[in-house]
């Protein structure tokens, strides 16, 4: 065996495993993709869906974090004036 096999198999062998679990409950013996927990066949190559407009369904920005957070925000205040108009 060449020494350029040799050292690539030791690396190989010397990686980090998958985290995923198989049905039986054992581990995945893949080794993880470079930098993520997951190995190729467990999404370790996806990095998701893009974020933004970069995203096909990404329409008027109603789903942001942003916004999301404001209107839970204005919904506690709101919760809050009927909490006090109820005790007061």
């Amino acid at each position: 065996m060449n020494q350029r096999a040799d050292t690539r198999l030791r690396n190989l062998r010397l990686a980090q495993r998958c985290g995923a679990r198989n049905r039986a409950g054992q581990p995945c013996q893949c080794p993880a993709v470079r930098g993520r927990m997951r190995c190729r066949l467990h999404g370790g190559l996806s990095p998701g869906a893009p974020k933004g407009q970069a995203n096909g369904k990404y329409t008027d920005g109603y789903f942001t974090a942003e916004a999301v957070a404001e209107r839970r925000w204005a919904k506690s205040l709101v919760g809050a004036f009927a909490e006090k108009e109820k005790n007061g």
